[in-house]
């Protein structure tokens, strides 16, 4: 799909405030540095973390050292960051892989965690707080869902015949591929705070300033001159590829490509 399916950047940010956007060339001439989401968290879920991430990009496109990776889009005028998933995201992993390069899920991809989610709300009402106040979602997202609630918990007549579209409305915001990615992240570290644990920078919280760089580089991108690059193999299609992890993380190949420099 294209159009605004494809309005996604991974992006590199080094310490030193400069900045890298992953992209590809291709034998045809074409070049992209815009992917679906599902297809980078395809990509991304590979790996452990992005130290290990970074290390097997660098093995072919060097340069990733002393930075951190966010991915960016504009939405309604405005430059906006997500953080990037991991291996240990399973649900997520799976359901990029199975979409890649969809907006929408099918039904029968999320009606499970759709119920569960609804029972975790239920029981753990903490959870839905971290939600919204995070910023894991959007307001839409919480309005369908607010609805549905008020209308499930009320014993009004009038609100249980109406109870069935405003749940046609939830399922169908739960078919959006991002909103569910966003819970799911947000579950994610909701369950590392329970647990003490460190959650690794939001790039949501990126101060003014920092935003202001960003967006003025995407809108004033530098020409440069095109230089041939290594012929990539493991395109699907011309599209982002689904690397297999083990070759950059296995020390033992890195250690081999190395002797035979």
């Amino acid at each position: 799909m294209g159009g605004k399916t494809n309005r996604y950047r991974l992006v590199y940010h080094y310490y030193n405030g400069n900045k890298k956007t992953f992209s590809l060339d291709f034998e045809d001439g074409s070049h992209r540095n815009k992917f679906a989401l599902t297809e980078i968290d395809a990509f991304t879920s590979n790996f452990s973390n992005e130290e290990e991430l970074a290390k097997a990009i660098s093995l072919v496109f060097p340069g990733y050292e002393k930075g951190y990776f966010t991915i960016e889009y504009n939405s309604g005028g405005h430059l906006n960051a997500l953080e990037l998933v991991f291996n240990d995201m399973n649900f997520i992993r799976k359901l990029a892989t199975e979409n890649l390069r969809e907006a929408l899920v099918p039904k029968s991809s999320i009606t499970l965690y759709m119920n569960w989610f609804l029972n975790k709300i239920e029981k753990d009402p903490e959870f839905l707080t971290f939600i919204f106040s995070r910023r894991y979602t959007n307001s839409y997202f919480i309005n369908v869902l607010s609805k549905y609630l008020m209308l499930k918990n009320s014993d009004e007549k009038d609100a249980q015949n109406s109870l069935w579209e405003a749940k046609a409305s939830l399922i169908r915001e739960f078919k959006r591929y991002k909103t569910i990615r966003g819970l799911e992240v947000g579950r994610h570290n909701y369950e590392l705070i329970k647990q003490n644990k460190k959650i690794v920078r939001n790039p949501s919280e990126l101060t003014e300033l920092e935003r202001a760089k960003i967006e003025y580089n995407l809108n004033h991108p530098k020409k440069v001159e095109k230089r041939k690059r290594p012929k990539k193999s493991n395109v699907i299609d011309g599209q982002l590829p689904l690397f297999d992890a083990s070759p950059y993380t296995d020390t033992s190949i890195v250690e081999n490509k190395r002797l035979k420099r």
